[in-house]
């Protein structure tokens, strides 16, 4: 029985497109404006791939959550007048296999076409895959609810949805890049392909080649056989180079070279090999001032950001640690038999106020420590001290610091005196136009909105030198 390919697009030039040039022996093509029953149609036609134009006024997300539920295996490839990355990153969220954006490009979307029909388990899969992403797929990296992470998520998933391409994904130690990089692997037509991946500062330069290009028998003194190297173990997968800032620059050369031709000698060899793998990259260093100084190859840098994924630091999306914390309760608390389920006001305020140096990987590592060590089911000011590092408690928090903890967290039970707060806020911003402009009132007034007898009026009100004070801070 022939595969059945439902096409519904309102435009009648796009079905006839579309009729002429997707139907082959043993796929049928079957195309209509789009019905006011949906499920009705797809329950009598049974097609084996759904091409739809859902039109502009339409929720893109509630659609194809709908078809997801009534027809979990049926792959759906998106058309869009009014394309956008944000709908393509919606779609793909939502269960779309593949989204086209008209005038259609009918090469890729043939291509869609055979991966969607020719790969009908693997697509369910990644479209399981896609689903649960968008659920939270049970992952200490995506508890998280800031808006700083949703950027990242997305861009990820754009990323995901080419085959090809690379992606430089930065952020402090501990931020989750390698997580970030599994998940672009995970989300992608790769996912069933090896994910490979390598730290180039753990690595002595001079051995750094053979691990990614491999070696023949005999290129150098150890090498007693031949061996192949991560790019052809990753053939048709993915490669992550972590630390990518510490390679060196004749290496750099070589991996330029592999991303323009696809293609690479095996050290000591002269045939030429050709591979199939995505590369992406990822370093906490920057990479623009490394080109700048001449200790990174721009032409490099350039093939490699493609897509700039940047991972914001913990203490910068603070309203993500709670909901983190709870997690890793639920991931330590089985294996040491332990009881954690709430957190007292005066811990939840420590946690907020650290500023989390090591991010997610040093939260994980606190709340590990504090389950094996510590009782539940609380968790108290007096069990977390001991496990935070440094001196940090021995600063005194600043004005502008105690705000924004104030703006990022709920308001604290015991409330706050938000009179002396709007004052503080106050006296600030005139510390900082004094600093500013050197203590020149006129000018300190103009920087602030303000008359020089109004800004006279409110330092009276307000303690000239603590106003000052607060400018050294």
């Amino acid at each position: 029985m022939a595969d059945l390919i439902l096409v519904l697009d309102d435009q009648d030039a796009v079905r006839r497109l579309l009729s002429q040039n997707l139907a082959s022996e043993g796929r049928e093509v079957r195309c209509a404006p789009l019905p006011a029953d949906l499920d009705a149609l797809l329950r009598d036609t049974q097609p084996a791939l759904l091409i739809l134009d859902p039109g502009p006024a339409v929720d893109l997300g509630h659609r194809l959550d709908g078809i997801g539920r009534q027809w979990p295996d049926l792959p759906v490839i998106l058309l869009s007048s009014q394309a956008s990355v944000a709908d393509a990153v919606q779609a793909m969220r939502h269960g779309a296999v593949d989204y086209h954006a008209k005038p259609l490009p009918l090469a890729e979307l043939r291509a869609s076409v055979e991966r969607a029909l020719d790969g009908r388990g693997e697509e369910r899969e990644l479209i399981e895959r896609r689903r649960r992403f968008r659920m939270g797929d049970g992952q200490d990296f995506y508890r998280s609810t800031s808006e700083a992470m949703a950027k990242v998520y997305d861009d990820a998933l754009m990323v995901a949805m080419s085959k090809d391409t690379t992606a430089l994904i930065t952020g402090e130690s501990g931020t989750g890049k390698e997580v970030v990089a599994q998940l672009v692997h995970r989300l992608s037509p790769r996912h069933a392909q090896p994910f490979m991946e390598l730290n180039c500062a753990a690595i002595p330069s001079e051995l750094l080649e053979s691990e990614l290009f491999g070696h023949e028998a005999g290129a150098f003194t150890d090498a007693k056989e031949a061996k192949a190297g991560l790019f052809e173990t990753a053939d048709r997968g993915t490669i992550f180079l972590d630390e990518i800032g510490e390679m060196s620059m004749g290496l750099q050369v070589k991996l330029l070279r592999f991303l323009e031709r696809k293609s690479f000698r095996r050290v000591g060899g002269t045939h030429e090999l050709t591979v199939d793998v995505r590369i992406l990259s990822a370093t906490n260093r920057d990479l623009r001032e490394m080109v700048s100084a001449r200790q990174f190859r721009g032409d490099l840098y350039y093939r490699l950001n493609v897509v700039p994924i940047v991972i914001p630091p913990l203490r910068d999306r603070r309203e993500d640690i709670l909901p983190l914390i709870t997690h890793f309760f639920g991931e330590f608390n089985p294996r040491f038999n332990r009881n954690f389920t709430r957190i007292d006001d005066a811990a939840r305020r420590l946690l907020m106020d650290y500023p989390w140096p090591g991010n997610i990987r040093e939260l994980r590592n606190v709340v590990e420590r504090i389950v094996l060590m510590e009782e539940g089911p609380t968790l108290g000011a007096t069990q977390l001290r001991p496990y935070l590092s440094g001196s940090w408690e021995q600063v005194p928090e600043t004005f502008p610091r105690r705000l924004a903890r104030l703006l990022e967290s709920p308001i604290p039970e015991e409330g706050v005196e938000l009179d002396e707060l709007l004052k503080a806020v106050e006296r600030t911003f005139i510390a900082k136009a004094y600093s500013q402009t050197g203590e020149n009132q006129s000018r300190a007034a103009e920087l602030l909105g303000l008359g020089r007898d109004k800004l006279r009026y409110r330092m009276k009100q307000l303690d000239p030198q603590d106003a000052r004070q607060e400018s050294e801070r």
